[in-house]
This record gives C-alpha cells, structure tokens and sequence, in this order.
C-alpha cells in the first residue's frame, strides 16, 4: 500500500504593513519598511500615496510663498532678471535685433506675474512625478546595471515613492524658513549661511545643495534599494551618492550656464 506523501506548509504570505507603519517607519525603521515592500506583492499605494500627499503639500506651499510679498516681488524680479539675461545672448549672438528684444521684453513684461504662478504651481503638481518615476528608472537601470539586480522597475518606484515623505517634510521646512527669513533663497542647507545669495554665483549653487534633507532622502534611499535588490548597503551607499554628485556637478556647471 503506497503511502501519500506529506506536503510541507507553503509559507506564509507576508501581509503589507499598514499606511500608518509605513508612514512611521520611513523615519524611525526604514530596513523594515523596505524589507515589506520587497516580500509583498506590487502595491501602487506605496508610491500613490506620498506622491499625491507632496503635491497637495506642495501646492500649499506654494500658495503661502506667492502670497507672501515679499517672496512674491523677489521670484518676479529673478524671472524678470534670467529673460534679460538670455535676450542679451541672442542680441549679442545676432539672433534678434533689438526692436524684437523690446517687444519681447512688453509681452514678458505683462506676463510676468502670471507666468510666475503657473510654473510655481505646474512644478509643485508635476514635478513630483517626474522625479518619482525619472528618479525610479535610474536607480532600476543602476540596479539592473552596476548591481545585477532583477527587481520589478514599479518595485522601485515603490521605493523612490515612499521617501516622499521626507520630501514633504522638506518642503514644509524650507517653506518655513524662506517665510521666516524672507528670502526665496533660504532652505536647510549651507545656503543659509549666504547672506547675499546669487543663482549666478555657481559657489552658492554648490552650497544650496549640501541640503540635510538630501542627504536624509539619499540615505533612506540606499537603505531601499540595498534591501530591494539584496546588496551590501555601503556599496549602495556609494553608488546612489555618486550619483548625486555627478547630477549635481552637471547641474550646477552645465544647465546653468544654458540659462
């Protein structure tokens, strides 16, 4: 008589933990967070959630900035100052005359104020998810290149999605300090410690971005990331740093000077 043979229990399937967890977690425990993410199931929450929570941040932020007077008349003047710095260009470069840069400059001039809201409140909408999903295709082609990883590009993007929330308490923050400090220019970095901070001034570029919370949001990255694709964290660490610096050299050298 042929015996059944007894089949091993499946194991048992790691639940996702709850909004609020997550939430926390990303703060006070973000192995665990991201250990969860990498046992469950593609959960679009992940990324839904703190993508849409910063917009809605962000968006009010941005209204309490433009609102402000202050911050208000210095993100006009510095719109106003970049245009006639790049009709100067094109008149010196023989690419308008200089009846075209003044009916440039009566157009810009009426569409100044206006033009201003639209970009802030278009970047604090779109922007977040252009750097949720631009950022995720990085660090999945990182993964996929430099680290052998064979991770899902949404489960990255589950990764990048859930450090939102540090983003968002960064927003508030710098908020805080650009009302606080009435300058547009202040925000948790060595910025602060300029008095008279100019986006011409590539020194001070360099220094806007040694932001603390950049740093907390790269950390917490690599933490993701390293537990995602099952890698050693320092060799995490430096490769999600280099290229930090390099993103940050190039845009401090090169799109500046294409202004």
């Amino acid at each position: 008589m042929n015996e059944t043979p007894i089949q091993a229990p499946e194991a048992e399937q790691v639940k996702p933990m709850s909004f609020s967890d997550k939430l926390v977690g990303v703060f006070s425990s973000p192995t665990e967070v991201f250990d969860n993410v990498r046992q469950t199931p593609p959960t679009s929450s992940n990324w839904v959630i703190p993508t849409l929570i910063l917009v809605v941040v962000g968006v009010i932020m941005a209204y309490l900035i433009t609102s402000n007077p202050t911050l208000s008349d210095q993100m006009k003047r510095m719109a106003s100052e970049q245009m006639e710095k790049g009709l100067t260009k094109q008149l010196a470069a023989g690419k308008i005359t200089q009846e075209q840069a003044n009916q440039a400059r009566d157009q810009m001039s009426g569409f100044g104020a206006t033009g201003t809201l639209i970009f802030t409140y278009a970047s604090a909408v779109l922007g977040p998810f252009f750097a949720l999903f631009l950022g995720g295709l990085v660090f999945w082609l990182l993964g996929k290149g430099a680290m052998k990883a064979t991770s899902p590009y949404m489960k990255v993007v589950e990764v990048v999605g859930l450090t939102f929330f540090i983003a968002t308490l960064e927003s508030i923050v710098t908020t805080i300090l650009a009302i606080g400090m009435n300058t547009m220019f202040a925000s948790p970095s060595l910025a602060l410690l300029i008095s008279d901070f100019s986006i011409e001034n590539k020194m001070h570029l360099l220094a806007a971005s040694v932001n603390v919370f950049t740093f907390w949001t790269l950390g917490v990255t690599s933490i993701g990331l390293s537990r995602l694709f099952q890698k050693d964290l320092p060799k995490v660490l430096v490769l999600v740093f280099a290229l930090w610096i390099l993103w940050t050299l190039f845009k401090v050298f090169v799109l500046t000077a294409l202004r």
